[in-house]
C-alpha cells in the first residue's frame, strides 16, 4: 500500500504525524510545517474539547482551516491523555461506562462525537490504554473494555455519518487500536474481536518499552501479523528513527511521535551521518548521530563555516551554520526553538522519503 485517498486528500505511505496536542506543533507555523515536507499532523481530542472547544472548532469550519493548514488530519481518541492524567495523580476512575478525570467524562460515544466536529480525517476509537507494568487480570480488562468501547464507537461513527448526510468518499476513516501489553495470546483476542466490528485499520497499542528503553520489536511485528495488508497500520507514538524503519518493515504505514519537536526545544538535532540508502534502511541506529546545541565547541573559530547537517535541504540547514544556532541557545533566543524544529521534522520526512522506496 503505497497511498490511500481520503476525502479529496491523497495521502502517501509510509507517513509520519508530529503532534500538533493543541492545534499547534510547537514553536512553528503550518507553512513551516508545508516547508519540512509534512502531509499531516495529529492532533489531542481531549484538550482541544478542553480549549477552545470542539464546537467552537466545528463554528470555525473544522481543526484545518482552524489552524489554516490543508494536511491530513489525524485525531486521537483522547482516552490516553486522561488515563495517563489518573495514572500521575491518582485520581480518576476508568470505568466501563468510559474515562473520568475531574469534571471530564469521556465516553466512547463523545469521543467520536468531538473527533466529528474537530472535522478530522482520520479518527480514532477510544481504547483502555494497557499499563507497561498491568499484571494479567489487567491486561484482560484492558482488552475486555477496549472491545465493548470499539463496539460503542462503531455505532456512533455510523450514527454521526447518518446525521451529517456524509457519503462513502466524504467520511473520516476509522482506525480501532490493539490491546494486550506483551500477552500475545491477548493481543490476538484484541486483534480478532476488532476484526469482527470491521475497522479501516488498526493501532498499535500499549507503551512496549523493554527494560532498556527500546521498542519491543517482537510484540511490534506479531501486532502487525494479526492485521491484514489491505488495513492501515498505525505504530501509535512510535518513535525513533530506527523504530520507524523496523516498523516498515514490519508493515506498519503511519507513525507519531513527540520526539523530533521535543529534543529540538531540549536543543538536540538529528544529524544524518550517511546519505547510503543502503545504510540508512538497514534498521541500525549508527546512520544518524545528534549536536547537543548547548556545547561550547560549535562556537569555536574553526567551525565559522560548519554547516548542521551536508545531507540537508531544510530551511534551517540553507540559511544558517551549526555555530549560530548554538549561539542563539546561549543567548536564550526562542528562534533557536523553531529552526531547531524545522531541521528535525525535515530530518524525519528525509527519512520517510527513503522508506517509501522501500513501497515503491
Amino acid at each position: 500500500m503505497s497511498q490511500i485517498k481520503i476525502r479529496n486528500k491523497i495521502l502517501n505511505l509510509p507517513v509520519y504525524f508530529p503532534d500538533a496536542t493543541r492545534g499547534v506543533v510547537r514553536s512553528v507555523d503550518s507553512v513551516d510545517l508545508a516547508g519540512c515536507g509534512l502531509e499531516g499532523v495529529l492532533v489531542n481530542t481531549y484538550h482541544l474539547h478542553q480549549f477552545p472547544g470542539d464546537k467552537y472548532i466545528a463554528e470555525f469550519g473544522g481543526v484545518s482551516r482552524f489552524m489554516n493548514f490543508d494536511g491530513v488530519f489525524v485525531s486521537d481518541s483522547g482516552g490516553f491523555q486522561i488515563m495517563s492524567l489518573i495514572y500521575k495523580t491518582g485520581k480518576g476512575k476508568i470505568t466501563s461506562e468510559g474515562v473520568k478525570f475531574g469534571n471530564t467524562l469521556l465516553t466512547p460515544e463523545k469521543s467520536i462525537e468531538i473527533q466529528f466536529n474537530l472535522g478530522t480525517d482520520i479518527i480514532i476509537a477510544l481504547d483502555y490504554f494497557t499499563d507497561p507494568k498491568a499484571n494479567l487480570d489487567e491486561v484482560e480488562t484492558s482488552v475486555k473494555i477496549t472491545t465493548e468501547w470499539a463496539k460503542r464507537c462503531k455505532q456512533e461513527y455510523e450514527k454521526q455519518i447518518e446525521c451529517r448526510k456524509l457519503e462513502e468518499g466524504n467520511r473520516p476513516l476509522f482506525l480501532a487500536v490493539i490491546q494486550g501489553g506483551r500477552n500475545k495470546k491477548m493481543r490476538e483476542k484484541s486483534a480478532k474481536e476488532l476484526l469482527k466490528i470491521g475497522f479501516d485499520g488498526y493501532g498499535f497499542g500499549g507503551w512496549i518499552i523493554d527494560e532498556n528503553g527500546r521498542l519491543d520489536y517482537d510484540i511490534s511485528k506479531f501486532n502487525a501479523e494479526l492485521t491484514p495488508d489491505s488495513s492501515l497500520r498505525f505504530a501509535l507514538g512510535v518513535g525513533k528513527p530506527e523504530d520507524l524503519v523496523k516498523c516498515v518493515g514490519f508493515g506498519y504505514h503511519m507513525f507519531d511521535c513527540v520526539l523530533p519537536t521535543r529534543d529540538a526545544r531540549h536543543k538536540r538535532l538529528y544529524v544524518y551521518k550517511t546519505n547510503d540508502l543502503e545504510k540508512i534502511l538497514s534498521g541500525q541506529d549508527d546512520f544518524y548521530g545528534f549536536y547537543y546545541l548547548q556545547r561550547a565547541k560549535y562556537l569555536s573559530q574553526n567551525l565559522k563555516n560548519r554547516q548542521i547537517d551536508n545531507f540537508c535541504d531544510c530551511f534551517t540547514c540553507r540559511t544558517y551554520s551549526l555555530p549560530y544556532l548554538s549561539y542563539l541557545v546561549k543567548i536564550n533566543e526562542t528562534l533557536a526553538f523553531r529552526l531547531a524544529t524545522i531541521h528535525n521534522l525535515r530530518f524525519y520526512t528525509r527519512l520517510i522519503g527513503y522508506l517509501r522506496q522501500i513501497n515503491c
